[in-house]
């Protein structure tokens, strides 16, 4: 907030000075210059955080909403009014999320191979990339193709931290692959060791479901069908907090 509230005041400065020239300046073409040029960049600017704003709004919907008709309807807005594309990366990262989150795993897979330039372009994007595989093989129960993408994903784990962010976190991974395994027993340990105040709705929906079908396995069925009901609850319209 206070960041928003800084850049804002700069924004007002930049316009207070512009108003300044143009009326300060003697000759017309000097007036029509300042006046055009600042009002340019004004403009553009004023539009991104018009866009930025939506963007915002469209991620919250999602991960913390879990409302996939609103972060639809945001992220068409959001191109419509993109004029320079300038949100486009971030629009691809978003359609391969918003398309796991929909249950559309097939066409998931073939966004991230269609864009799997742009996904290997950083070690973030990267791990975005073999996560949501992980998500979409396993859903479609493809064991062959999913102990490879796991195996991917290790990989990225020797990697030096700092060359890439938090964005997931390796007790889940390592829960995913115990249970793809059978080892139950060993994938709620590892789902147990992840910091749930790190996550968003979103997020926690896709491990409480992870974590439900350990514990049906396991035969508490009980407690398996409360953790479920949760995820149901807090997952609101995501097609993994559709499924029993």
């Amino acid at each position: 907030m206070g960041k928003k509230v800084f850049l804002w005041i700069v924004y007002l400065l930049f316009a207070v000075y512009i108003y300044y020239l143009v009326t300060s300046s003697q000759e017309l073409g000097a007036k029509l210059i300042f006046g055009g040029l600042g009002g340019l960049v004004l403009s553009i600017v004023l539009l991104f955080e018009y866009l930025k704003n939506i963007y915002e709004k469209m991620i919250y919907a999602l991960t913390v909403e879990c409302d996939l008709e609103k972060a639809i309807a945001l992220k068409e807005l959001l191109q419509k009014k993109d004029l320079f594309n300038g949100f486009k990366q971030s629009i691809i990262i978003f359609d391969s999320l918003l398309l796991l989150d929909e249950g559309n795993y097939e066409c998931c897979l073939a966004h991230l191979h269609k864009n799997q330039s742009f996904f290997r372009s950083t070690l973030d994007y990267l791990f975005i990339y073999y996560h949501t595989q992980m998500y979409c093989y396993s859903f479609l129960k493809d064991e062959e193709k999913l102990a490879t993408c796991l195996k991917s994903l290790f990989k990225l784990k020797n990697v030096k931290k700092k060359q890439m962010n938090g964005l997931f976190s390796w007790h889940e991974i390592a829960g995913m692959n115990y249970f793809h395994q059978n080892r139950n027993k060993k994938c709620l340990s590892e789902l147990d060791l992840i910091d749930k105040k790190r996550l968003n709705n979103r997020e926690l929906t896709y491990i409480l479901y992870l974590k439900a079908h350990c514990l049906l396995k396991l035969n508490e069925t009980s407690e398996g069908r409360r953790i479920l009901k949760e995820a149901k609850s807090l997952g609101n319209t995501l097609a993994v907090a559709q499924m029993s």
